[in-house]
């Protein structure tokens, strides 16, 4: 008994030092680099993030208006982001947290423009096609062609995979395009033919089963109210800026501004080359936290990546606007224009109580997205006011800017993708080939930022313990 106690110290002693004697690489600083970053620096291993830009945080980043510094694209968590709010209580930010007011989706593409979307759906797909919240975007031809949907014969009812043929086959093409496709194409840059049911909505197609029809599916599903949006008063920046203070409590290295230009394997051992970092960082473990295309960049000498799932989702322009004297009337927290590659805007100083508290009677500030192009700063600016005029039902003059601010990015595709979790299986499969590389982020785990965390965690834990317990025997 005291042999194997002392065999056991022993080895956890072994564990301890092989620990801190263990050097990890992490590239790509945005919250998939920092969580992976986080859960090995907790071990005491000797960590290095190293990111290209200027600052952690990737779609987590922000834009100063003048005075004012707000988040720059993300800038909520859904109130069931569990990974997120243990973050956030981890870090001390818990008791700051503010809830998204007047938290309404506005749609753009029915016959009268822009109205509060429909309550009682599923993915957009109306349990009562002939609600009037429903017809008012739908109108009565189609209403009924959505209500064929309650008359077919059971025996038509099958199994869609697709998001986008079930809703045209069994509800009609207004419904499709109106209701589902605005939100789909505006939230994850993809049509809702790409759309995987079942990932997305998983109760759905056992309901329609039961039911008969789609919208008796909806009835059974549905829950009523949205769900809630949460955010440290300040900013969701602030998350970032509050990892970025724990994993210094960690002892972590981080360099920004430095992009990597290339990995190489030397025997056992990482070495990783960056503008601005004079010698190449060795790592016993290697995590890429970087987006898609640098990834396969960076991997291709040494690894051939299987393709990832189609069609990945364009990148954005995101436009901020601080205006002053535009009477904005009240139309929710987001509007959705029409078309396959819709504008959106955000009136952000009326949804989150501490912009509009900071800023001067009169002013606003609202987020437009729109589809990147190559045009100047103040061509993008030109256009989002003008998208921005059409959705809030207002004009809102050049002259009424104060400050404005553009940021381009590109986006992960859902997880709910066609085939998205068999690509990225095969993603990782292949890289595990290679000793000691882990590979996370959203193009792997899905474009929410909460499936971000979760896997980074989980991605990072498994390559620490295959890494660590190599050569320690654990009895």
């Amino acid at each position: 008994m005291f042999s194997s106690a002392r065999r056991q110290d022993g080895g956890m002693t072994d564990l301890v030092t092989h620990a801190h004697d263990t050097r990890v690489v992490v590239v790509g600083g945005g919250m998939a680099g920092i969580v992976a970053a986080l859960e090995c620096a907790r071990l005491g291993l000797q960590v290095t993030l190293i990111e290209a830009g200027p600052q952690l945080g990737g779609s987590l980043d922000r834009a100063t208006l003048g005075d004012l510094t707000v988040d720059a694209a993300a800038d909520g968590i859904p109130a069931s982001a569990k990974t997120l709010a243990k973050l956030i209580d981890e870090v001390g930010l818990s008791a700051e947290l503010e809830t998204a007011r007047d938290d309404e989706l506005w749609l753009g593409a029915g016959p009268a423009g822009p109205a509060p979307a429909p309550a009682g759906t599923v993915l957009g797909i109306p349990a009562n096609p002939w609600a009037e919240d429903v017809r008012r975007h739908i109108e009565g031809r189609g209403a009924w062609r959505a209500y064929l949907d309650r008359v077919r014969p059971p025996l038509t009812v099958g199994r869609h995979r697709s998001l986008g043929e079930l809703v045209s086959s069994r509800m009609g093409e207004r419904v499709r395009d109106r209701l589902v496709a605005p939100y789909v194409l505006a939230v994850h840059g993809v049509a809702p033919e790409f759309i995987d049911v079942d990932a997305a909505a998983p109760s759905l197609n056992p309901a329609l089963t039961r039911t008969g029809s789609l919208s008796g599916a909806v009835a059974q599903t549905v829950r009523p109210g949205s769900p809630q949006r949460r955010a440290p008063r300040g900013g969701l920046f602030r998350l970032i800026d509050a990892l970025e203070a724990r994993l210094r409590d960690f002892d972590v290295d981080i360099r920004t501004g430095a992009a990597v230009t290339e990995i190489h394997r030397e025997r056992d051992t990482w070495l990783v080359r960056a503008d601005s970092v004079e010698e190449p960082v060795p790592a016993d473990l290697l995590i890429v936290a970087a987006d898609e295309d640098a990834a396969r960049r960076l991997l291709s000498p040494h690894v051939e990546l299987p393709a990832s799932a189609e069609p990945r989702p364009a990148p954005l322009d995101v436009v901020l606007l601080r205006i002053e004297g535009v009477d904005l009337p009240e139309r929710g927290s987001l509007v959705i224009g029409p078309g396959s590659e819709p504008a959106t805007v955000r009136p952000i100083s009326r949804t989150w109580p501490w912009i509009g508290e900071a800023l001067a009677e009169g002013e606003h500030i609202i987020r437009v997205t729109l589809p990147h192009t190559a045009g100047s700063d103040a061509e993008v600016v030109g256009a989002a006011r003008a998208a921005a005029s059409d959705l809030c039902g207002v004009a809102i003059p050049a002259g009424a800017i104060r400050a404005s601010a553009r940021i381009s990015y590109s986006r992960a595709a859902p997880a709910s993708l066609l085939g998205h979790d068999e690509a990225a299986q095969a993603v990782r499969a292949r890289a595990r080939e290679m000793p000691a590389l882990a590979l996370v982020g959203g193009w792997l785990s899905g474009n929410s930022l909460d499936r971000v965390a979760a896997d980074a965690i989980a991605e990072a834990d498994a390559a620490r313990r295959a890494v660590l317990w190599r050569g320690v025997d654990p009895a």
